[in-house]
This record gives structure tokens, sequence and C-alpha cells, in this order.
């Protein structure tokens, strides 16, 4: 079980405090900080706060005294050349453990990431992305990039302020796909090989799926229930002539998953401890060897007690 926590003002979470914290944790048998994800790009001039610039000029004094890995926070932009470059001028400057790619907007919809992904993968450093929508099967996501480029998919469930559903659903549908739409793409296992293809067609009872593993062809099909838009999924078995070759998957592999707890806009105090621990316990999901969390934000409205909480619920 790991732990990390999304950053986006130093000056409001200090150095002190995550050391104590990450030994905190482990003296509780868990296994410390495993990031703290701390936001550099891009830059917003005051008096709009938090400044990454900031964040940046204190990175390495931080680093040094805090003894927990940071990675860096990068908010992506549609202009995703510009964002590359950006990211190769802040590496050798930074030198983080990680770069955590905050991937969301309306320019997602549809678009490739491999620019962005490309001028990531370049710095050698390990990378995961920070989704959010209502839910994966309702966000148009280049997920299938992503997954192609072994890259970690951190979902953020934002139920305490209605812009995301609560933590089951939400890191569910990464692994599980409950509703589907035509012409998106989805992972699958035909026989024992797994892969990416696409839905093609969502005529209830039976919506069509065709893989990528055998190009041209329709492989399969698999029942599924009427709703207003798409299709609700009903059973994930994927079936040739009735005779079963498969299953349906989601959008992210198992090992790739991991789902961001929101604590902003006083969720805290609507919630007990117990019901966090609750909360926590919720974000996981079958087949897992670890349960990784992360935490949005760090700031000085979130106790290190629910933080700890939140470790314990996950782990």
């Amino acid at each position: 079980m790991s732990v990390s926590l999304f950053c986006e003002n130093l000056g409001a979470f200090p150095a002190d405090r995550t050391k104590a914290l990450d030994a905190r944790l482990r003296a509780e048998g868990l296994s410390g900080l495993e990031a703290l994800y701390v936001l550099v790009w891009p830059d917003y001039e005051p008096p709009n706060p938090p400044r990454p610039q900031d964040n940046r000029a204190a990175f390495d004094a931080y680093r040094q005294a805090s003894g927990v890995p940071l990675w860096a926070w990068f908010n992506a932009r549609a202009d995703q050349a510009a964002d590359a470059a950006a990211i190769a001028t802040l590496e050798p400057e930074l030198d983080p453990a990680g770069w955590k790619l905050d991937i969301e907007g309306e320019w997602t919809k549809g678009a490739k990431l491999s620019t962005l992904i490309a001028g990531a993968k370049a710095t050698g450093k390990p990378l995961s992305a920070s989704l959010a929508a209502i839910t994966a099967s309702h966000a148009e996501y280049d997920y299938r990039g992503l997954d192609n480029a072994d890259i970690e998919v951190d979902w953020q469930a934002y139920f305490d302020s209605l812009e995301g559903p609560d933590p089951a659903p939400a890191v569910a549908e990464l692994y599980q796909s409950r509703f589907v739409l035509a012409g998106w793409e989805y992972r699958h296992r035909l026989g024992s090989v797994y892969g990416w293809g696409k839905v093609i067609s969502t005529n209830v009872p039976r919506a069509r799926f065709d893989s990528y593993k055998r190009p041209g062809s329709s492989d399969a099909s698999f029942e599924v229930g009427a709703r207003q838009w798409g299709a609700t999924v009903v059973d994930r078995t994927l079936r040739r002539d009735g005779v079963e070759v498969g299953l349906l998957m989601g959008r992210a592999r198992y090992d790739k998953i991991r789902g961001t707890l929101d604590v902003t806009r006083g969720a805290p105090g609507k919630h007990s401890l117990d019901e966090w621990t609750k909360i926590a316990t919720s974000s996981r999901f079958p087949k897992s060897r670890k349960h990784p969390i992360s935490i949005y934000l760090a700031s000085k409205n979130v106790s290190n007690n629910v933080i700890v909480t939140i470790a314990r619920g996950a782990a």
C-alpha cells in the first residue's frame, strides 16, 4: 500500500509537517509517503495564488528538508508541443522523482496524447496520469495511448464537490466498464490474450465488439441494456456464434490503477474518521495486489489524522 499527496502550494504544507507525516505512517506499519505531487506548471501571475513558479523555486530545499520524493505535477494544455517543451525545460531544473500529468478539460475530447506522452517519456522518469470526469466510461481520454506507454491512471473521485462520483464507481469503471459508447475503445481479454478493441454498435440486447487483435472482423458481442445514450453492460462475457471467447474489461490495466480522494471544499469536516476509513476502503478493487491511493489536496485544512486514516483504509 502507498499513499501520495497532491500539493498545490508548498507554503501551505511545510516540509517539517511532511517529514513528520511520513514518519508517522511508517511507525504505524504503513509505507510512508510514496510521493508529494507538487504543482509546477503552468505559471499563474498574482493576484491568483498559488503560484507554481514559487513551488519551483522552493522545490529542491523542500525535498531536502522533507526527505520525501517530490514529483512534478504538470497541468497539461491543448498545445501538447508547448507542454512537451516545458517538460524538457523543467526536467533539469527540478530533477523530480517523477511526473504527474494532470489531463482534463474540453481539449482532451478525442485528442491523442502521443506528443505529450513522448515529451514526458523522454525524461526517463516514472509517469502517472491524473484524470477526472463523471466516470471513466463517460470520459473521452486517450486511455489506449496511456496504457501503451505504460502510464498509471489516477482517477479523481471528487464526490464531496459533486464534480465526480464516489470512489467505488470512479475506480470500478477503470477495470470493469458498466457503460459503453459505440466507437469508443475498451480493454478486453480474447482467449488468454489481453488487448484493446472498439465497441462498434450498441444495439440492444447485444453490442458488437471489434478486437484490434483481429483487425477487420467483428470479433464478438456482449449483452447490453438500453439507456438514454450509450448502453449499460449487462454481461461482460464476449461471445462469438454463441460461444464464450473472452471478456470485456475496462480502460486501464489492473496494475496501473489508483484513485484520488478529494479532501477540499470542507470535505474533512463532512466525515468522521470512521467514515473516511469506509470511503478509502471503497476505493479498492478486485484482483489488485496493492491499493495505492492519492489525496487531493495536501493543505493546512486537512489534518494528518484524516490522511493517516485514509491510508489505513486503502491498506
